[in-house]
Order: structure tokens, then C-alpha cells, then sequence
């Protein structure tokens, strides 16, 4: 259903007719499937890749602003492709797996861009947050003004301005590694109401050497004044190892934040040495865990527990719809967890439900593998998209294609429950 290769990360958009489309990165390219009739999914087609063959390809991140979709990648000395989406309803199916998408495509490189990890678009503002970016060096060449550009930088582009060719505006060096999740504010801050503020997964310490970084840093940002972005908080999480991303629950009071290589430590890998110490004592049950941090005071972030899953796989993307967390796990599927408050607001989290889209590989693999098949462990669900108004699921599995689901509250054992 979608195009060859390794798929990565997804989104979806909704028509203003109201048909519904899996965006869908590959190594290939950034597929497009209508979903509309979750039950006959419709390929209609691929970017091509800006370098086949590149192991940047296996990163990909897309996102949307109105009827155009951005998509980044890792090839170093790319550009952002666009996607006018607006001509989708009249595509039939794409006669190949290897169909061009036939659709208005751009691209642009603004502020010296040549190739970023994620992008986080807010689609109230109409802004898109860059993040893992590399910058050409020399400072005329990139909107930091830095001759010796360091691997990691944010750009800001304004997509208002050209949707197909924005402006940027604002560039931050050596922060943003991995992702952000900008939101125009309605929390419980009063102080920050109706302003843009946006949460920074930046990733891993990278100030100190290799086997002595001691876990990563989140960021929140009021960046609403991109010539004077204010951060309100930056703090590390107890236990955390790379800051990977997050989400608020819908009253935006409390903040999720998945940690992709926290389990790798515990398992006492020794790869996850760069990016933070190891444990002294690995427990070799490293549970999947999803961090809750009260972000009641934007200012004044407060942990409150990580939450245990019943799995020993990796969590990867997520994303939150009314009250409950879609979590993509690499081998072990999307997994459904119910948010539960109690009588003062407090937030806890309970396992509701899962569907395990790649069930050859068991769900304690950092257990049984260990580091001798150590890329299997990122194998199975990259990501997941729930927030189509018809409830259906996408989700991105690696090795198994474009998974399209429906949530039931009705429990769910055997076969059927893939169908």
C-alpha cells in the first residue's frame, strides 16, 4: 500500500471534503494513502528520494499546514520537500508501488538548512519548528550567523509568509535536537494564556564526554516574540536518558515525555554510553516507560512519576486525543494508555489497550537479544497518527507497512483483532 523501503515516521490530513489521508515516510520517499475507507486503504503514490540510497533516508518526519505537507530528512545537503495536497481527492489509485505522486511538489532550503530530524508544524499559526537541524557553515551562509555551525540547530520558518518558500523566522543554535510539540496556550497558567508556547525534546547531554553524560534536557519555550523566544524552564527528568518527545493532555496541565534509549541503559547496553552513563547494576528488566511531569506553572515544571508499561521494548512516538496516549513501540505495537485523574487534578496513567503489529519479535526483546542483534530492537512501530474525527489509526511499522486500526472498547483476543 505504500511505496518500497523502510517506513518512518507519519501524519495524516483531512480534505476539505472530508477524505482522509495517510502521510507516510519512507526510504523511499513520503508516500500517500487515502484511508478514508479504513477497510480498502488506496496508494496514490511517492516522493521520490532527494538521494536514493542514502542512510539518511531512514529518518523521515512530516507535517502539515493547511492543504501543503512538509517533509525533512536526514540526507545531509537536502532541502524541506512540500506536497500541495489539495489536488488529492481527484487521484485514482497509483498503478505501482513505484508511482511518482502526482501532485504540485517544491522544495526550499531557507536559513542554510541541509538536513533535519523532525519537524513540528503548529497548524493554529501556521509556524514550523525544525528540530536536529545542520547548517551550512560559514556565517553568511545560515540565519545563526555562525561560521562553525554545531551539529545540532532549530529553525523556525514562518509559513504564512510563502507556504512553499517561508521565511525564516528565527534560528537557535545548539538546542532542539529531536522534537517539540508548539501548542497556542490554554493551560492553567494564566500568566501565558493565548500565547505560543512550545515544549523542546532536546535530546541527550551533549556537554560532557562519552560514557560521563548524565541524562537529557527538556526545554518550554513562550515563543510567541520569535526575535526574543523567553525559555520559562529547562530541567532534566529523574532517570531520563534522551529527551525524545512529548505531548499535554488536552487540558495542556500535564506533560508526557518519551524516553527512546532509557530502557538500553537499564538493560546495561553499552551503546547507550554516548548518550548517557550506564547503570552500575543493569536490572536487565528495563520496563518501557512514559514520564508524567506536572506542568501546571509553565515555569516551575514538576516530576511526578515514570509510568510503567508490562513491555521491555523501545516507546517511540506519541501522541495524545482527548483522554488517552497512542503510543508507536518498536516491537511491540501501538499501545493504548488510558489518562486517569483523581479528585485534585492529579494525573495518572493505566494501560487500556494494544495491538502488537510486529508479534515475531517478542515484547521483552532487550531481554533476549541483548547487543549480539542489536538492530532488531528498533524494528516494528516508528509512528502513529489517532487524530482523524472518523477514529481511525494509522501507524507506521517499520518492516510491516502502513497499519490502519479502529479502537474498541470491546476486548480483543486472537486473530481477529488484526483484521
Amino acid at each position: 500500500m505504500t511505496a518500497k523501503g523502510l517506513l518512518n515516521d507519519i501524519w495524516g490530513w483531512t480534505s476539505p471534503a472530508g477524505e482522509e489521508y495517510a502521510l507516510v515516510g519512507s526510504t523511499g520517499g513520503l508516500a500517500v494513502v487515502r484511508v478514508t475507507d479504513p477497510t480498502n486503504p488506496v496508494f496514490l503514490g511517492s516522493l521520490e528520494s532527494q538521494a536514493p540510497g542514502d542512510i539518511g533516508n531512514l529518518w523521515g518526519d512530516v507535517g502539515v499546514f493547511e492543504n501543503f505537507a512538509y517533509y525533512t530528512s536526514e540526507i545531509v545537503g537536502s532541502e524541506i520537500d512540500v506536497v500541495d495536497l489539495s489536488v488529492l481527492d481527484g487521484l485514482g489509485p497509483a498503478p505501482s508501488p513505484d508511482t511518482v505522486l502526482p501532485a504540485p511538489t517544491f522544495r526550499f532550503s531557507g536559513g542554510g538548512y541541509l538536513s533535519a530530524h523532525n519537524i513540528q508544524v503548529n497548524e493554529e499559526t501556521g509556524f514550523a519548528y525544525v528540530a536536529g537541524v545542520r547548517l551550512e557553515p560559514g556565517a553568511a551562509n545560515n540565519a545563526c550567523g555562525l561560521e562553525t555551525p554545531p551539529r545540532f540547530n532549530t529553525l523556525i520558518y514562518d509559513l504564512n509568509t510563502d507556504p512553499t518558500d517561508p521565511d525564516v523566522a528565527a534560528c537557535l543554535d545548539d538546542i532542539g535536537e529531536h522534537d517539540f510539540y508548539p501548542v497556542v496556550y490554554d493551560g492553567p497558567d494564566a500568566r501565558f494564556q493565548g500565547r505560543e508556547i512550545v515544549f523542546v525534546f532536546d535530546g541527550r547531554d551533549r556537554t560532557l564526554p562519552v560514557g560521563e553524560r548524565i541524562g537529557g534536557f527538556t526545554e518550554i519555550w513562550d515563543a510567541t516574540d520569535k526575535d526574543n523566544i523567553e525559555v520559562l524552564a529547562r530541567f532534566r527528568v529523574p532517570g531520563m536518558v534522551f529527551s525524545h518527545a512529548g505531548w499535554t493532555t488536552e487540558e495542556q496541565d500535564f506533560l508526557f515525555i518519551n524516553d527512546e534509549l532509557d530502557e538500553l541503559v537499564a538493560a546495561g547496553w553499552a551503546f547507550s554510553e554516548f548518550f548517557a552513563q550506564p547503570v552500575d547494576d543493569p536490572t536487565n528488566k528495563p520496563a518501557t516507560g512514559t514520564f508524567i511531569v506536572d506542568v501546571r506553572q509553565l515555569d516551575n515544571p514538576v516530576f511526578i512519576e515514570r509510568f510503567e508499561h508490562d513491555t521491555v521494548s523501545l516507546d517511540h512516538n506519541f501522541i495524545v486525543k482527548d483522554d488517552k496516549i497512542y503510543q508507536a513501540n518498536y516491537t511491540s505495537g501501538t499501545r493504548v494508555l488510558q489518562i486517569e485523574r483523581d479528585a485534585t487534578g492529579m494525573v495518572s496513567l493505566s494501560e487500556f489497550a494494544h495491538m502488537d503489529t510486529e508479534p515475531r519479535l517478542p515484547k521483552n526483546i532487550l531481554n533476549l537479544n541483548q547487543e549480539d542483534k542489536f538492530g532488531t530492537a528498533f524494528l516494528g512501530q516508528w509512528g502513529v497518527f489517532p487524530l482523524f474525527d472518523s477514529g481511525t489509526i494509522v501507524a507506521s511499522d517499520r518492516n510491516n507497512g502502513l497499519i490502519v486500526m479502529q479502537l474498541s472498547d470491546t476486548p480483543c483476543k486472537g486473530m481477529k483483532c488484526s483484521r
